[in-house]
């Protein structure tokens, strides 16, 4: 059977692999104790390395200017897919997170408000992203 030029392009562009559609998502974190530094929001769809904290494998990231209360962002360029976000207060904007011992001296957060007590595991913290929904975070401060 002999193609024609259009069908033979058709047919092999069936076989590409399709992408899927990119989305922003859009995130909320309510609860920040205090203006100043900024809020590190990192997005993970890879239970070792949200797990494991290889935060060179994140899928997304936005830094947003830390405001006591409500603070909103714009994580880009996810897929339809699972995900887990892991959030931190960076109050004096030096990239690391503060301990005293085992404790964070800095705020803490993770999708679906898992972790105010331990670091939860990916499962606690995975939600399904269908490109126009967005997670509940809460952000968490340790006793002083």
């Amino acid at each position: 059977m002999k193609l024609t030029p259009i069908l033979s392009g058709a047919l092999f562009a069936l076989a590409l692999p399709t992408t899927a559609a990119l989305a922003d998502m859009e995130v909320t974190i309510d609860g920040v104790n205090a203006s100043g530094g900024a809020i590190h929001v990192l997005a993970f769809n890879d239970q070792r390395a949200f797990e494991n904290n290889m935060f060179a494998k994140m899928v997304s990231y936005v830094k947003i200017p830390a405001a006591e209360g409500t603070v909103t962002g714009t994580l880009p360029g996810l897929e339809a897919g699972t995900y887990a976000i892991m959030l931190h207060h960076d109050a004096n904007d030096n990239g690391q997170m503060e301990m005293k011992g085992p404790v964070p001296e800095e705020g803490w957060g993770y999708s679906n408000n898992a972790g105010a007590t331990g670091v939860p595991t990916y499962e606690e913290a995975a939600f399904e992203y269908s490109g126009d929904n967005a997670p509940s975070m809460r952000m968490n401060y340790a006793p002083k």
